[in-house]
């Protein structure tokens, strides 16, 4: 029995969730009340407070369930490239971060929220501790990945390892806030490949000897987000 109700009280806490980026991404996080939460989720005002202090809380929660550290996606992809070659290791975090905006509804549809439905209020943006975290998460990883490929010799010689982070981070924010401003135009279910490699050309030193062209040892399995 305790197991029954340990599990149904995590499927509580999932029905919450999904009821709150529904409504979220439809009104926005200050114009979504808590017992519209309630009514999508059919659940009581106080089953959601049972699982979250308030608001800010489940904004946290659900970033959380789709939230993947690129540390985490980077040691599950070297497990699978032969040598941990730093160039195709920066070629495959950025594939695979772009293309879970084609293949991943939950994480396309939480980033729009955090991105564009969370408005500025007197105490600030709700999400900017989170989009902070995320940002220094993955331009850590970004930055170690280009310091080795500077040290093989392969970075441009005009460009240090900062300045190919900062391009590389410029080039995947700028894919992420392309499909979730404008989808109609920009397409988020697509071949990824073909542009990250060529942005990785315009960083290297000789584009030729980037070896960007062959395919993956094996096929790659993302981890999961934590489960918090």
């Amino acid at each position: 029995m305790g197991r029954r109700t340990k599990d149904e009280s995590a499927q509580t806490r999932e029905t919450i969730l999904d009821a709150a980026e529904i409504e979220m991404q439809a009104r926005g996080v200050s114009q979504t009340s808590l017992n519209r939460i309630a009514q999508r989720a059919q659940v009581t005002r106080g089953a959601i407070y049972w699982h979250f202090a308030d608001k800010r809380a489940l904004l946290e929660a659900m970033v959380a369930r789709t939230h993947l550290p690129l540390r985490d996606l980077r040691q599950c992809l070297s497990q699978h490239i032969p040598g941990n070659e730093p160039l195709w290791l920066l070629r495959e975090v950025m594939r695979h971060g772009l293309e879970r905006l084609g293949n991943d509804p939950r994480h396309r549809r939480v980033c729009h929220i955090v991105m564009h439905r969370c408005e500025v209020t007197d105490e600030g943006h709700p999400a900017d501790a989170l989009m902070r975290a995320m940002f220094e998460d993955a331009r850590e990883v970004i930055m170690s990945l280009c310091n080795e490929i500077k040290q093989l010799g392969l970075l441009h010689s005009q460009l240090s390892a900062r300045d190919a982070s900062d391009m590389v981070m410029a080039f995947v924010a700028g894919h992420y806030e392309c499909v979730l401003r404008h989808p109609e135009t920009h397409v988020a279910d697509r071949d990824w490949g073909p542009l990250v490699d060529a942005a990785l050309r315009g960083l290297m030193n000789d584009p030729t000897q980037a070896m960007l062209t062959r395919a993956p040892a094996a096929e790659i399995q993302e981890p999961e987000p934590a489960d918090h």
